[in-house]
C-alpha cells in the first residue's frame, strides 16, 4: 500500500515547491489527500503516507536542505493529513 501511497501523492509531493504556502501547492496537497480518500477509502495507513512523503523529501533534497528540516515539514503534512484522514472516517 505503500507504493500505491506513493503514487497517488505524486501530483503533489513530486513537485519541488510541495512543502510551501503558495496557493497552487495547497491546491495539489488538498487534492491529493481526496485522491487518497477516494482510492484508498478508510484503508489509509498515516504511517504509510508519513513513509511516502519522506522518500519525496529524499529525492529532493536539493530543495528542502537538511535533513532537520525535513522533519518539521514531514511532520506538519503528517499532522494535516491525519487530520483530513480522521474527518473522512467520521462521516
Amino acid at each position: 500500500m505503500q507504493d500505491e501511497t506513493y503514487k497517488i501523492i505524486k501530483s503533489w509531493a513530486g513537485v519541488s515547491t510541495w512543502y510551501t504556502s503558495h496557493p497552487l501547492d495547497q491546491r495539489r496537497f488538498y487534492k491529493a489527500m481526496n485522491r487518497l480518500v477516494s482510492e484508498l477509502g478508510n484503508n489509509i495507513d498515516i504511517g504509510e503516507f508519513e513513509i511516502a512523503l519522506r522518500r519525496y523529501a529524499e529525492e529532493g533534497s536539493d530543495t528542502l536542505g537538511r535533513p532537520e528540516f525535513w522533519d518539521e515539514t514531514i511532520n506538519s503534512f503528517v499532522l494535516k493529513a491525519e487530520t483530513i484522514f480522521g474527518y473522512e472516517q467520521e462521516k
